[in-house]
């Protein structure tokens, strides 16, 4: 499933030696690493047995390979300036965020209500509790 050449299933399009991959029954696609050795054209697993690509495509979803730390500096490079704040008329139009509905309530604020309401309503108990109780 989902291996970059169908008609070489269990084989990585690019030959580099790390790979992601995710057990099949895995429902969550937990991300783990596999080893690709081309000049025997075997998967190395993580407990260093070897796997054929037949099997490997049984038993894995190929998720795509391991970038080099060059790679990753220049993905989170592009990153970054994706998410770079707009400036100007674009800054305006992003932060004019219109108030919230006058019926409606943050929830801090409501965790906030309800406490001091749990806070009298004890309070309130406990004194009529002890008024009650006490002798006359």
């Amino acid at each position: 499933m989902a291996w970059p050449n169908p008609a070489r299933p269990g084989e990585p399009a690019d030959p580099r030696p790390w790979h992601w991959a995710a057990r099949i029954e895995d429902i969550g696609g937990t991300p783990l690493p596999i080893g690709w050795n081309g000049a025997l054209g075997q998967w190395m697993v993580w407990d260093g047995s070897a796997m054929a690509p037949a099997e490997a495509a049984r038993r894995f979803t190929y998720l795509g390979p391991c970038l080099t730390p060059a790679e990753t500096g220049a993905e989170i490079a592009q990153a970054r300036e994706a998410a770079q704040e707009p400036r100007g008329l674009a800054a305006l139009a992003a932060s004019a965020v219109p108030p919230p509905p006058p019926a409606m309530m943050f929830r801090k604020d409501a965790i906030r209500n309800y406490l001091l309401i749990f806070a009298g309503t004890l309070t309130i108990v406990l004194f009529l509790a002890e008024w009650i109780v006490s002798p006359k």
